[in-house]
């Protein structure tokens, strides 16, 4: 299959690498098209930046892929899948793959997520897609994370999305520890608040690590953020962007007709 694998965290994150290289491991066609930049909490916001009108994409060179298998491109994550299933970086993927992400994206705050507004993007233009993220609880800190484990439970994960292709994006948080220390797989539903990260700049030009929401919601037991906290792979499907029809709209649409001009008073 072609894989896209993307990311909100920027071209140069190991967790990036980890899940490319666990799809190509795998034996499928595998692009890495990421942000040139962070892009940590830019949703599903499909912005370019370019001087000529044209989302610029540079090859990067990783030891022992194929030319042109990996690109840094100055855009957001949601537009580098559009431009990629619209076939701007060759043949249309087949599934996309978004992350590793340094940090939890739980509950209602996976709104605020690059890493999850991605595969949202995939999922409006009907292909499959799984975001995957590993629950760093300390951003600012130097200790070496466990991508490995993240990418272990990822591609479980995977190859379950590519036989059975749900109509539904999978959203995975992986508890930052050993592989033999996380005690399995549960599916999770979205916490009240959950966390997202973002990336700001201070005034003095420095960038900054900032988790949205990230409230303790342990009482919520089967939350993902809990399930998380109890050392669990947390898993649930989601559908983005779709009407309530349980709301009653006729009190504003029942008189049938626009006013044709407005009262100033």
């Amino acid at each position: 299959m072609r894989v896209l694998i993307t990311n909100d965290d920027g071209i140069d994150s190991p967790g990036l690498r980890s899940l490319a290289d666990m799809a190509r491991v795998r034996g499928h066609d595998v692009l890495v098209a990421a942000p040139c930049w962070d892009a940590s909490g830019s949703s599903a916001s499909v912005t370019g930046v370019s001087q000529t009108g044209e989302v610029v994409a540079e090859s990067r060179d990783w030891a022992g892929w194929a030319e042109d298998a990996v690109r840094a491109v100055d855009a957001t994550p949601a537009l580098i899948v559009f431009y990629a299933l619209h076939e701007k970086f060759g043949p249309r993927p087949d599934v996309v793959l978004s992350g590793i992400n340094r940090g939890a994206n739980t509950g209602r705050s996976i709104l605020h997520s690059g890493t999850v507004g991605a595969a949202f993007t995939a999922y409006q233009q009907d292909c499959p897609a799984l975001a995957v993220s590993s629950a760093v609880l300390d951003l600012a800190a130097s200790d070496p994370i466990h991508w490995e484990s993240a990418a272990h439970f990822a591609g479980l994960l995977f190859d379950w999305l590519i036989k059975e292709q749900p109509r539904a994006v999978l959203n995975c948080n992986v508890p930052d520890r050993p592989l033999e220390e996380v005690l399995g797989i549960r599916a999770g539903g979205l916490a009240h608040i959950g966390a997202a990260q973002t990336s700001v700049t201070e005034e003095k030009g420095t960038p900054v690590r900032v988790t949205l929401g990230g409230e303790d919601e342990s009482a919520e037991i089967e939350s993902d953020a809990a399930l998380l906290q109890r050392g669990f792979v947390s898993v649930t499907a989601l559908r983005p962007i779709i009407e309530d029809p349980t709301v009653d709209l006729n009190g504003i649409l029942g008189s049938g007709h626009v006013p044709s001009a407005v009262t100033q008073g």
